[in-house]
């Protein structure tokens, strides 16, 4: 396992190219992600500039000076992005998939390494650079996105990550339909499925689940579906992923969930979970017991225990299934009687 791991940069000091964590070295000071360096460059702060010449060469963790006319100004604390700051700051083209579901979702997926898994809509890469790290460099995550602008702006996300590490993990599929990358892929892995392929690339989605059933071949360890609708592009994926293992469906909507349960019904698609994960951060600091008298000293030790002001809404549904096996008779569900309102 320890073979296919991803390198991380940490111990390496900044070079022209990277993207650098600038954080306020004063309480409370906030992080911004800057980059890529260049040593023509600099960036703006409301304490000063900052060069990029000042980064390029310097170790993680180093402080530099905002320079002002009159000499310098507020002092910074750089270092190298994690995955989650990345995902969070860096710019977007639409809405990420933010680190708290992308990692919940890599759990429910139960990737590991050397894992084959096939994303729908890669957005901006956030849950596909997730997935790559996860499955490591003997894996490999193949992700789909129609809009080619969309897909060009997560690639060069990914590449400026660490400096590309994710990079050779992740196979892009810019501008098709889902079904058509499906079948892509399927001829670059196994050439002999391909007179099976013309199903998959049926406008009906059905026709791959009517004319080869549930297991068209053993592809995919996982499936991520990003994606409005998500029904109707499940007929023509399932065939592709092994028996028992997982597909996460990312929906914003409980009405979407209702609608992707119902149409399971009638699949070989077992509905294990609905989750909404809640992440919520938590100020703990020490301080001082404020005196009455304002000349007096500071009191007694106290501490700080009290919940940030980061916004804690709602992002999504997260929907796993389970494939069953091929041989199975769709399982009976109970259905429950309820009164009418």
């Amino acid at each position: 396992m320890l073979a296919t791991a991803v390198r991380r940069l940490t111990s390496q000091t900044f070079a022209e190219g990277d993207m650098v964590i600038v954080r306020e070295c004063a309480r409370g000071g906030k992080a911004a992600l800057i980059g890529p360096l260049s040593r023509t460059d600099h960036y703006a702060t409301k304490r000063g500039n900052i060069a990029h010449n000042q980064i390029i060469g310097q170790q993680a963790r180093s402080r530099v000076s905002a320079q002002v006319r009159a000499g310098t100004g507020g002092q910074y604390m750089v270092q190298h992005p994690t995955l989650d700051e990345y995902v969070r700051l860096c710019k977007r083209q639409c809405t990420p998939i933010y680190p708290k579901d992308a990692s919940a979702i890599v759990a429910m997926l139960d990737l590991q390494p050397g894992d084959r898994v096939l994303e729908a809509g890669t957005g901006n890469a956030g849950l596909t650079m997730h997935m790559a790290r996860a499955v490591g460099t003997q894996g490999r995550v193949h992700t789909v996105e129609r809009n080619q602008a969309t897909a060009d702006h997560a690639q060069s996300l990914v590449q400026r990550f660490q400096r590309g590490v994710l990079l050779p993990t992740i196979a892009f599929y810019r501008g098709c339909k889902l079904g058509d990358a499906i079948g892509e892929i399927t001829e670059s892995i196994d050439p002999d499925l391909r007179d099976k392929l013309a199903a998959c690339r049926n406008d009906d989605p059905e026709a791959m689940w009517r004319q080869h059933g549930s297991l068209v071949a053993p592809l995919f360890d996982a499936v991520a579906l990003d994606m409005p609708m998500p029904w109707t592009e499940l007929p023509r994926v399932f065939g592709f992923l092994k028996t028992d293992r997982f597909a996460v469906c990312y929906l914003p909507s409980i009405t979407q969930v209702a609608e992707l349960v119902r149409s399971c019904a009638r699949w070989p698609l077992l509905v294990e979970d609905v989750v909404e994960v809640q992440w919520r951060a938590w100020d703990v600091r020490p301080a001082a017991v404020r005196s009455p008298d304002p000349a007096a000293a500071p009191g007694d030790d106290a501490m700080v225990c009290r919940p940030t002001h980061t916004p804690t809404g709602h992002t999504a549904f997260l929907v796993r299934l389970r494939k069953c096996a091929a041989s199975v008779a769709p399982i009976e569900r109970d259905i429950e009687q309820i009164e009418p309102k």
